[in-house]
C-alpha cells in the first residue's frame, strides 16, 4: 500500500525512464561484453550528473533568497565535486583491478584503457543526464517539489543515496571481480542498484510531494 502511493507521488514517465535507463547496463552486460569496469564507470559518472542537476535545485529552492542560493550551490559544486573526483580515484583502482590485476593501477598502466574511451561511456553518460533530467521537470519543477525544500536541505539531498548506494555497488564488484566477473554476477549487480535506485528515487519524491498551494 505505501508503494503504491509512493509511486503515485513521483511522474510515471520519470520512473518508466529511470527504470530503462538503468537496465541499459543489464542489456550491455548480456550482449554487448560489457564487464565491471564499464558499470562502474557508468555508475561514476550518474553521480556526476546527479551533481550536475542539484546545482539548479538549490537555485529553484533559493527563489526568495537570491543572494544566499549561488552561495550555496557554488559551495556545493566544489565539495561535491571534491567528493566525485575522490571517489572517481577510487572506481578507477577498481577498474585496474578488474582489466589489469591487483597492482595493475600503481605500475603505470591505463586503468582504464579502452573503456574509457570507448563510445558506450558517453552513451550512458547521455542517457543518464536524460534519465535525471526527466524528473527534474515532471517531479522538481513539474510537482513543484523546490516549494518544500531549502537551499540547504537540498545541498545535502544527493549525499545520502550516493554513499548508500555506492558502497553496496562497490563491495559487489569487489566480490564479482574476486570470482572472475561471471556473466550472471555482473548482470546481478546491474539489477540490484536498479532496485536500491528505484527505491530510494520513490522514497525521496513521496517525501518532497507535499502538497502546495501556487499562485
Amino acid at each position: 500500500m505505501a508503494r503504491a502511493r509512493a509511486l503515485r507521488d513521483s511522474n510515471p514517465l520519470a520512473v518508466a525512464v529511470l527504470v530503462a535507463v538503468n537496465l541499459v547496463p543489464l542489456v550491455g552486460v548480456l550482449f554487448w561484453g560489457w564487464d565491471v569496469a564499464t558499470i562502474l564507470i557508468a555508475y561514476w559518472l550518474e553521480n556526476g550528473v546527479i551533481g550536475l542537476i542539484n546545482i539548479p535545485k538549490i537555485m529553484l529552492a533559493a527563489r526568495d533568497t537570491p543572494v544566499i542560493g549561488p552561495v550555496i550551490a557554488g559551495f556545493f559544486a566544489l565539495h561535491y565535486g571534491g567528493f566525485w573526483i575522490g571517489h572517481g580515484i577510487f572506481v578507477f583502482v577498481i577498474v585496474g583491478m578488474a582489466t589489469r590485476g591487483a597492482f595493475g593501477f600503481f605500475m603505470g598502466v591505463d586503468p582504464i584503457g579502452n573503456v574509457a574511451r570507448d563510445p558506450q561511456v558517453p552513451l550512458i553518460a547521455l542517457l543518464l543526464l536524460v534519465s535525471h533530467g526527466v524528473s527534474f521537470f515532471f517531479n522538481y519543477m513539474g510537482r513543484y517539489e523546490y516549494l518544500n525544500t531549502t537551499p540547504m536541505k537540498q545541498m545535502f539531498q544527493p549525499y545520502g543515496r550516493l554513499v548508500i548506494l555506492h558502497i553496496t555497488i562497490i563491495v559487489g564488484a569487489f566480490f564479482v571481480i574476486g570470482l572472475g566477473q561471471p556473466v550472471a554476477l555482473v548482470a546481478l549487480l546491474v539489477i540490484l542498484k536498479t532496485a536500491v535506485d528505484l527505491l530510494f528515487h520513490l522514497r525521496e519524491h513521496a517525501k518532497a510531494s507535499q502538497p502546495v498551494t501556487v499562485i
